[in-house]
């Protein structure tokens, strides 16, 4: 039984050197690629047409003149 364990031991170390490497060689994007990308997603019809603001400072300082909260959505899908 001692065996076996050895032998899952061995071969769960194996497997995740193999999936480590994959992931260490996978291509990050550069910050151009992140820059182009973000600028490009502020272009799109949705967030033209919709309202949003990428200022937060003066979210929070419409909200109070009128009234309502802020909706605030973080992602850092193309943050350079």
């Amino acid at each position: 039984m001692q065996r076996k364990n050895e032998w899952f031991s061995l071969l769960g170390l194996a497997l995740g050197v193999i999936a480590g490497d994959g992931f260490a060689q996978a291509k990050q994007p550069s910050q151009d690629d992140l820059k182009a990308k973000y600028e490009a997603k502020l272009q799109e019809a949705w967030f033209v047409d919709g309202g949003w603001s990428v200022d937060f400072a003066g979210a929070k300082e419409r909200a109070k003149k009128e009234n309502k909260v802020v909706f605030a959505y973080f992602s850092r899908s193309y943050s350079p």
